[in-house]
């Protein structure tokens, strides 16, 4: 190896022993995320034609110099990991997007996604990696419901989307094939209970103790509001106007590990700010269980969680083994604890008509079309009665006493 005259250039002997051959060593800084000095090798320009004279390599130099400093990272640079990347550039920005109980719900699935491609330099993923990740979550082996495996899948996708949004990749590899293409969520199937399931549930919580009478109170809480579990776990008694009969939704729980930031001042969606109107039953309910709870209080006042025997906030869990625990004792199916939600809407829709936009108001939706996005397949109730309207339309009919029809075939049966 030899220097030249020009900067970055070298000339160095063929292994044929003819002429002379130059070759491009360009040296481009550190690289952010590992420290690295980040050099540029080459013996062939962008075109991939060998260099002829050292003046060639020379402007090949100089190109590969110009489009880092107006890139900042160089093409085909593959000193970074992904385990490198995801630590200094990702996870800082999608931490701070996010919020807390959030970060904490998806940290395990980029755990998982780094213990695939932690040590493999982001340029060196390619399409059949992805597509072996792809069928891995989809295996039976791993027994991932279809929902969770596109949730994983796409959070890879959007991990490596942002590494070509900021140069480190100049394509996604999982974004080239189609083979490698993004995991559908899979039917949306709604579970429920009808209103004779739950009462089967209901009538299995013993109110002679705190824990049957809590699991009652809550479970009708949560069946005639259509409230979110984290909504309703938020409760204060200064949330409930129990001689108006309604509850103020305004607060929703998080998963986080501080106890100050569990309870926040708002809900997932600003439609979620709303009142709910709620029967006599649940205000007779809400009064019986608050004097119950007071008398294992021993502090007074309205700043204490509705759903709650200690006055520290229940975790959402808690919601879905109640649910679990009484199903199971009724011979009941079960269902997440979210959908209880989902079976306050059913109630409201196939048992009372409410219109549409009464259900979305009750359930803080934006708008209507939402509510028909999720729960148009239990809209019953506007079909039946056009089935009784459609009834009797043909009315009486006349029919001839014998076939009218020139029959020619080899298979008539006679109607006896």
């Amino acid at each position: 190896m030899t220097a030249t005259k020009y900067q970055s250039v070298y000339k160095e002997k063929p292994r044929n022993g003819k002429g002379n051959s130059y070759y491009v060593s360009v040296y481009l800084g550190h690289d952010p995320l590992t420290g690295k000095r980040i050099i540029k090798k080459t013996r062939h320009d962008q075109y991939g034609n060998h260099f002829k004279t050292a003046r060639d390599a020379y402007y090949e130099a100089e190109r590969l110099k110009e489009e880092y400093r107006r890139n900042g990272l160089p093409v085909n640079n593959g000193q970074a990991t992904m385990l490198d990347y995801y630590n200094k550039v990702f996870k800082p920005t999608y931490k701070g997007e996010v919020e807390e109980s959030t970060w904490l719900s998806r940290e395990p699935i980029f755990d998982m996604i780094l213990k695939w491609f932690g040590d493999i330099k982001l340029t060196q993923i390619n399409p059949t990696d992805c597509l072996r990740f792809r069928n891995w979550l989809l295996s039976d082996k791993k027994g991932y419901s279809q929902s969770y495996a596109s949730l994983v899948y796409g959070l890879f996708r959007q991990l490596l989307d942002s590494a070509v949004e900021l140069d480190y990749l100049t394509r996604n590899p999982s974004r080239i094939k189609k083979a490698t293409g993004a995991i559908s969520k899979g039917h949306h199937i709604i579970h429920y209970w009808t209103l004779e399931e739950f009462k089967k549930v209901i009538a299995k919580c013993y109110l002679g103790d705190i824990e049957g009478a809590l699991a009652y109170t809550m479970l009708n809480l949560y069946y005639f509001t259509g409230m979110r579990v984290s909504e309703a776990l938020a409760l204060w008694w200064s949330d409930i106007n129990l001689s108006d009969g309604y509850i103020k939704v305004n607060h929703t729980l998080t998963n986080t590990k501080d106890p100050d930031k569990k309870r926040k001042n708002y809900t997932k969606t600003a439609s979620g700010m709303r009142t709910i109107d709620i029967p006599q039953d649940l205000v007779e309910l809400l009064k019986w269980w608050k004097k119950l709870q007071y008398d294992n209080l021993p502090q007074k006042g309205d700043d204490h969680y509705v759903l709650s025997a200690t006055d520290e906030p229940l975790h959402r869990s808690t919601v879905n083994n109640v649910v679990n625990r009484y199903a199971d004792l009724a011979g009941v199916h079960r269902i997440q604890a979210k959908e209880l939600r989902t079976s306050h809407a059913c109630l409201l829709i196939n048992k009372y008509n409410v219109d549409i936009l009464a259900v979305s108001q009750r359930l803080g939706h934006a708008k209507p079309t939402t509510t028909l996005k999720y729960y148009s397949q239990l809209w019953r109730g506007r079909n039946r009665t056009v089935a009784d309207q459609l009834n009797g339309a043909v009315g009486k009919i006349e029919h001839p006493n014998h076939s009218l029809v020139d029959f020619t075939g080899n298979q008539y049966v006679k109607v006896r």
